[in-house]
C-alpha cells in the first residue's frame, strides 16, 4: 500500500479550513487510504484545524486506512495531548519515520501545559509560642470608600 505525502503550511485555522477540507476528503476516496501529513510548516492552529485533522483521521479509519502526522511544528504539538481525538492519530518526528512507520521516530502525545494556578502548600502550623504578624503600613490596593464605581477616564457624559 503506497502513501500520499501532503504537506500543509501557513494557518489551519477556520477560514482556511474550508479550502483545505475537499483536498483531503479527496484523497480519502480510495479503499484503505494511506495519508502522511507534513504539518512542520503549520504556524498557527487552532481548535476547527485541529478538529480538522481529528476528522480526515477518522475519515481514513472509516474507510481502513490512516492518516498520520509528520515533523509538527510547535502549533501542531500544542493540541496533540489536548484536543480530543488527536491522541489516536500517529504522529512522527520525520516524514521518512511517518513513511515506515518507524517505532523509533513515533512521537507520545505532548505534555500538558503547566498549569496556571498552582496553590502553594499550607505553611507549617504555629507553635503555641509563636504569632504570624503581617506587614504594617499603607495596603498596596486603594479603596473607595464611597463604594461608587470610578473610572480612569472621567466621568461617562461630559458636563457642561
Amino acid at each position: 500500500m503506497s502513501a500520499v505525502v501532503l504537506a500543509l503550511h501557513g494557518l489551519l485555522v477556520e477560514g482556511t479550513v474550508a479550502t483545505i477540507e475537499p483536498v483531503l476528503a479527496g484523497l480519502l476516496v480510495a479503499d484503505e487510504p494511506r495519508l502522511v501529513l507534513d504539518v512542520s510548516q503549520v504556524t498557527v492552529c487552532d481548535t476547527t484545524g485541529a478538529e480538522l485533522l481529528v476528522g480526515v483521521a477518522g475519515m481514513a479509519r472509516d474507510r481502513g486506512g490512516e492518516l498520520r502526522l509528520a515533523a509538527p511544528s510547535p502549533a501542531i504539538r500544542s493540541w496533540l495531548g489536548v484536543a480530543a481525538g488527536m491522541s489516536g492519530i500517529a504522529t512522527f518526528a520525520t516524514i521518512e519515520g511517518a513513511l515506515e512507520s518507524d517505532p523509533r521516530d513515533l512521537l507520545g502525545p505532548a505534555l500538558p501545559a503547566p498549569a496556571i494556578c498552582v496553590e502553594d502548600p499550607p505553611p507549617p502550623p504555629l507553635s503555641p509560642d509563636e504569632h504570624r504578624t503581617f506587614p504594617r503600613g499603607r495596603p498596596r490596593w486603594r479603596v473607595n470608600p464611597s463604594g461608587r464605581a470610578r473610572s480612569r477616564r472621567g466621568p461617562a457624559s461630559p458636563r457642561r
